[in-house]
């Protein structure tokens, strides 16, 4: 699991998808190239465990065992197991919870918590995670990537604020290892209007870009 990640280096992200859309969002996602998919909870709506949990079916029984799809905003155990149940294979969250990330592993799961202080991020990655979302950051805090990635070097990071195909080359070559987005693929007026090939499109011209970012 940790190699797809490693090899693709991006995680669309599926926030707010209506599940009606789901299983076509997910199709133009993988025809654009994208094999890692996360599908968040959403705190707010107390409904959340049960939609969350039934995304993440609908894209398992659609393309099977060719991506590898998790769920993200973790926050609890609860929903740990949820996600398990429904074919999750990693665990994003925004936030450092030891318990959630140690139920993580012994459900077999990547983990991949948030954390931002070398303390949070050694707390996270010493509970056993296998990536620390380095989080909350954006472009505008590259400093602060490459000032953390230099000591703490072995500590594999993903960055999710602000990743566009302008900015995944300064991510990828100032200390991230993979990089999230959902807003510059997943576009609010793309998924109203059901422009499936836009998104396919901009799947493609993300990977694009980190193959260029990799190459340099």
């Amino acid at each position: 699991m940790n190699n797809l990640i490693d090899e693709q280096k991006l995680i669309v992200i599926l926030r707010g998808i209506p599940k009606a859309k789901t299983e076509k969002v997910a199709k133009a996602l993988y025809e654009g190239g994208a094999r890692v998919i996360e599908v968040t909870f959403n705190q707010s709506d107390k409904n959340t465990l049960a939609d969350t949990a039934e995304k993440i079916k609908i894209i398992r029984e659609t393309l099977g065992d060719d991506i590898l799809v998790g769920a993200g905003t973790v926050l609890n155990k609860a929903q740990v197991k949820a996600a398990k149940e429904a074919g999750a294979s990693f665990i994003l969250a925004p936030n450092t919870d030891v318990e959630v990330i140690k139920y993580t592993k012994e459900l077999g799961m990547l983990s991949i918590p948030g954390a931002f202080t070398p303390s949070e991020i050694m707390t996270a990655y010493n509970a056993g995670a296998d990536y620390v979302k380095l989080f909350p950051i954006t472009k505008d805090d590259i400093g602060y990537l490459k000032n953390i990635a230099a000591p703490i070097s072995h500590v594999p990071f993903i960055c999710t604020g602000g990743v566009n195909p302008d900015t995944i080359e300064l991510f990828l070559n100032n200390g991230a290892v993979a990089l999230g987005t959902g807003a510059s693929i997943l576009k609010k007026e793309l998924i109203e209007n059901e422009d499936y090939a836009e998104i396919t499109r901009l799947t493609k011209l993300h990977l694009d870009k980190i193959k260029e970012a990799r190459s340099l």
